[in-house]
């Protein structure tokens, strides 16, 4: 199982500044006391020292996680690792190392470090992987990294035009919801921006709804309400019948509940909930700016404990599935949506996003990952206690999927540092790129502080336009073409 120390360092850096005090004790984290006696030193004279890396990070438990670090980039002259800043470096022609600190609780500081052991590349390196707690390493093992940039032969797109793109002002944006010929963008802790898309080539912005203490993470229109996902109130429910002045109503439940992703399937809401309770909640929205509350589901099997948390929900013809991190993707029964009731789960690797829909008469899921080697896995979902795959789509192991939509006969992935995906999965066994556009830039600000980065969420609404999210440079607006 994958222990999630991206997620750590990521709470650091929000919580914690680097600490460059001298005093502070390195012990088994300074590069004197790692032993690369056994390492080919003389291949990291090939490595470019510069530049923004994903790292795979193997511990000696077998546990792990995928990081990132930064030597140049990112519109920032800081050097980064796990999501801090570095507080120590050294670069020869026959060395590397790399090491940050934050201040824990309890005074303990804590201290990651990377030393470089052997390279076949300018863009790749091994090494060894510790953290240290005051000076004594409570975890170690190895690393890989890779050097970020376009893929080998690809120009910037294909298949695919950008026909706008909006930078948010200090904020993130995480996910896009299109109705009524208006955007509403969820921007993180900077709340709800609302665009009107009466030229799609420039989009005007019309309305923001400013948070205190929240952070919105998905949207979902429904008639003329709009649900959104957020960190610390659960959903957020809006009356857009005015499209440009979305109206707060209420929040539901009315208690402090985390809420990823939400998915609509008739007139039932589901709502993945990791947490505090690990937990799927269910709503009929008949009356839509009125969700009543029906259950709160704990997958069958689950073990919270264990990180296996609801993430990210999907739902067609009365079958709900669920990401559900390492414990798989899902398929419960929702025919009465009281009581829904397992009937299968895919588990092979992490489940962070799913899309279900039909290819000819079957149903079908595309189940992706959010983790160094994640994919999309095509799954035949028709009879679900025995779900197969019949096949798979992958770009790189370094770069990760974010979110998947599928749409006639096409699935479009957030693709993150690899940018918008499309694939025809028409014949569902032998998914084809058909179309793509290179969005991540290494200069581009903010990059380079963690593994999850570039382009976040995709929107397919119907209305000739692919709408997308990306980490850095906002709400982008693109349209297929034919070449």
């Amino acid at each position: 199982m994958k222990r999630l120390l991206a997620l750590t360092s990521t709470l650091a850096l929000a919580t914690a500044c680097g600490n460059d005090n001298p005093s502070v004790p390195k012990a088994e984290c300074q590069v004197e006391a790692i032993d690369l006696s056994a390492c080919q030193l003389s291949s990291l004279s090939a490595v470019q020292p510069e530049g923004i890396w994903n790292l795979n990070i193997n511990l000696n438990d077998r546990s792990g996680a995928a990081a990132a670090m930064r030597l140049s980039g990112g519109g920032s002259n800081t050097q980064m690792l796990m999501g801090l800043a570095a507080t120590e470096r050294q670069s020869t022609p026959e060395s590397f190392f790399l090491a940050s600190e934050f201040q824990g609780s309890n005074n303990v500081t804590m201290r990651f470090a990377v030393a470089g052991c052997s390279s076949s590349g300018p863009g790749q390196m091994s090494g060894i992987f510790r953290r240290c707690a005051n000076g004594t390493a409570d975890m170690k093992g190895t690393f890989e990294a890779i050097r970020l940039g376009r893929r080998a032969g690809e120009a910037e797109a294909s298949g695919v035009e950008l026909v706008s793109e909006v930078k948010l002002t200090e904020a993130t944006a995480t996910n896009v919801a299109v109705a009524h010929g208006h955007a509403y963008v969820t921007a993180g802790a900077k709340g709800l921006i609302t665009f009107d898309l009466s030229d799609p080539s420039q989009p005007r912005q019309v309305r923001q709804y400013e948070l205190s203490n929240d952070y919105y993470t998905d949207a979902l229109v429904n008639g003329n309400t709009l649900y959104v996902a957020s960190r610390r109130s659960g959903i957020a429910v809006f009356d857009i019948t005015n499209p440009a002045v979305p109206v707060r109503l209420r929040s539901v439940p009315e208690s402090v509940v985390e809420v990823n992703s939400l998915a609509l399937d008739g007139n039932v809401l589901y709502a993945a909930s990791p947490a505090p309770n690990a937990e799927v909640y269910v709503y009929d929205v008949a009356t839509p700016a009125e969700p009543k509350q029906l259950r709160r589901y704990f997958v069958e099997g689950a073990e919270p404990v264990a990180g296996e948390v609801p993430l990210h929900v999907a739902a067609m013809g009365g079958r709900l599935y669920v990401s559900n991190w390492s414990f798989g993707m899902t398929v419960s029964d929702v025919t009465t949506p009281a009581s829904p009731k397992l009937l299968g789960r895919f588990a092979n690797g992490t489940s962070a996003a799913t899309a279900v829909g039909m290819v000819g008469d079957r149903a079908y899921a595309f189940d992706a990952g959010e983790d160094w080697g994640a994919h999309l896995s095509v799954l035949d979902v028709s009879a679900p206690a025995t779900v197969a795959r019949t096949g798979e789509f992958r770009t790189r192991p370094e770069v990760s999927i974010r979110s998947v939509v599928f749409s006639g006969t096409k699935v479009y992935m957030a693709y993150g540092q690899d940018g918008l995906r499309i694939v025809d999965v028409s014949v569902p066994g032998s998914p084809q790129q058909v179309g793509y556009y290179n969005t991540w830039r290494e200069t581009d600000a903010g990059h380079g502080v963690v593994f999850l980065e570039g382009l976040s969420k995709v929107h397919v609404p119907g209305d000739g336009f692919v709408y997308a999210t990306d980490s850095s440079r906002g709400l982008l607006i693109f349209r297929e073409t034919t070449e």
